[in-house]
């Protein structure tokens, strides 16, 4: 699919972080044995983290499997081996992920260009890492369970968004007992969409922790699977490659650890868009027009507006879509005008239906600041809000905290909307493709909103890693995701000081140890198998 959006004559944001990119043969064939050693050891450690989640994991409070079995049982009398097992798995996992740095970037150790892997070798790396991980019970996060009880609330109320679980549900009740404290009165925060996919779980089985939290992590897979079909083909399209955009964007640490191990609703969200940007764009730059082309960008709209009906900050791609089909009608306010109107069009009929079919109403609206009540350190300008907060009660001038919080997030949510019409324009005048300025646009969303998780970062990281080429973008963003990715701890909730500290001091012990192992005795861990990774031509 090749791109219409030449970008000549580009900004300053598309100079830094956009070029088409090189495509190298294989590398050395010396390399092979390298790589095969790279696999096996990021599937081992992976293994390593299935394994010690038994006792580690983000596990119920009621309905948990494991307790109480005599052999798997073990693992959750021993907790703090289980984070050490956990968490040094962790660390290797991500070494690993930067050591294929470069036979998916086509650049050897010396930065000289080298030679890049097929997507096959790296289709399986991912999947050898992704496997143990997907069958473990579930880690660094307890969402799910909120998951569980909204379903169990959507099929109980009229209102699935108007009470959180312990008002809707009681505070005995199962699903209502295996959410974290922070959640168990907060509402449903998520879209229709998302809210049907609760319910229909719910539906098939009840309040059956270990059936819904298997099916919860089903529909992860079936989203991170799309954004394996999808992010290659957004790759081609802005001319950059396809292997390293996969290595980036599904590779990533953080989506093995948050997206397939955690479970969160990111997964489907991030996959739908995906899908929808390649079959939008892909009915765009099409050179014929008729009903098949129409059809295949209604289907491609209608699954991006899916995307925003699971969460709502993906909507703004419906922007990109639009000025991308503008700029195919010739650009001028007129063609904008007519592509807002066919984006209204197609956009509101798919959200209308989604809301009948669930009955979600409009709480899925008034909901959306539910999470904002929390003081994350991670967003930007709630850590400046709070800083100049604690800055003034130094001084004396009282706690203005909260009405600064206020001010902050406000102006940041200006800038990151003022970025986002900017690149709009930039969209419309040719000076940037859609996938990129959806990318600069969802960064700048990320780095603006009032509560930022690690999982996140991969709002804008799916898009950018499609696009964004140049060594000033992938440099930082690869160090940003080897560090979040190791940021949360396995149980998903806050654990004694004393525990996470000698967690982490066995931790670096063994890793360490394993490093040593690795380049002093290099044959302990030598690739013997006779199967070799295929390169590209």
């Amino acid at each position: 699919m090749a791109s219409r959006f030449p970008v000549r004559g580009a900004g300053a944001v598309t100079a830094r972080l956009h070029t088409e990119e090189r495509f190298t043969g294989s590398p050395p064939s010396a390399e092979l044995a390298r790589l095969g050693r790279i696999r096996r050891i990021g599937t081992t450690a992976a293994v390593a983290m299935a394994v010690g989640a038994l006792g580690a994991g983000a596990l119920p409070v009621l309905q948990n499997p494991v307790a109480g079995e005599r052999l798997f049982g073990l693992w959750l009398r021993l907790q703090q081996s289980s984070m050490t097992v956990v968490m040094t798995g962790m660390v290797v996992v991500t070494l690993c992920w930067l050591l294929l740095a470069p036979y998916v970037l086509g650049r050897d150790r010396r930065g000289r260009l080298s030679g890049r892997i097929d997507r096959a070798t790296l289709d399986r790396i991912i999947a050898s890492w992704a496997l143990p991980l997907a069958l473990a019970p579930p880690m660094f996060s307890k969402d799910v369970y909120s998951y569980l009880a909204q379903g169990a609330i959507g099929n109980t109320l009229d209102d699935p968004y108007e009470l959180g679980p312990v008002s809707a549900l009681g505070t005995s009740h199962a699903l209502t007992v295996n959410v974290p404290d922070i959640w168990r009165d907060t509402p449903n925060q998520y879209g229709p969409l998302f809210l049907g996919v609760q319910k229909i779980i719910h539906t098939l089985t009840g309040d059956d922790v270990v059936a819904g939290t298997i099916l919860h992590r089903v529909v992860a897979i079936i989203g991170i699977l799309m954004l394996g079909w999808a992010v290659p083909r957004l790759a081609e399209y802005c001319g950059v490659s396809d292997v390293a955009a996969l290595w980036l964007a599904v590779a990533n640490p953080l989506v093995l650890f948050h997206l397939v191990s955690g479970i969160h609703s990111e997964s489907l969200m991030m996959g739908l868009l995906a899908v929808g940007l390649v079959l939008a764009l892909r009915a765009v730059d099409s050179l014929e027009s008729g009903p098949r082309t129409a059809v295949l960008f209604v289907v491609g709209t209608v699954l991006v507006t899916g995307s925003a009906l699971v969460k709502l900050p993906t909507v703004v791609a419906l922007g990109f879509v639009g000025m991308a089909l503008a700029r195919r009608w010739g650009g001028g306010a007129v063609a904008t005008v007519r592509a807002a109107l066919v984006m209204v069009v197609i956009s509101g009929a798919t959200t209308g239906l989604a809301m009948i079919v669930t009955s979600s109403g409009l709480g899925w609206i008034t909901k959306l600041g539910a999470a904002t009540s929390l003081r994350s350190w991670l967003s930007p300008p709630t850590a400046l809000g709070v800083i100049v907060g604690g800055i003034g009660q130094y001084l004396g001038l009282g706690d203005h905290t909260a009405q600064i919080l206020v001010m902050v997030q406000t102006a940041a949510l200006v800038i990151a909307g003022v970025v986002t019409i900017r690149m709009l324009f930039a969209v419309s005048a040719g000076r940037i493709d859609p996938v990129g300025g959806l990318g600069v646009s969802m960064a700048a969303i990320v780095l603006c909103f009032p509560v930022v998780q690690p999982w996140y970062v991969l709002w804008a990281l799916v898009p950018l890693a499609a696009w964004a080429s140049r060594v000033e973008f992938r440099l930082p963003v690869v160090a940003v995701s080897a560090v979040l990715a190791c940021f949360t701890l396995p149980p998903g909730a806050g654990l004694p000081p004393f525990v996470t500290v000698q967690a982490w001091v066995a931790t670096v012990v063994a890793v360490s140890i394993l490093l040593i192992a690795m380049f002093r005795w290099p044959g302990l861990l030598r690739f013997r198998s006779s199967e070799r990774p295929r390169m590209l031509p």
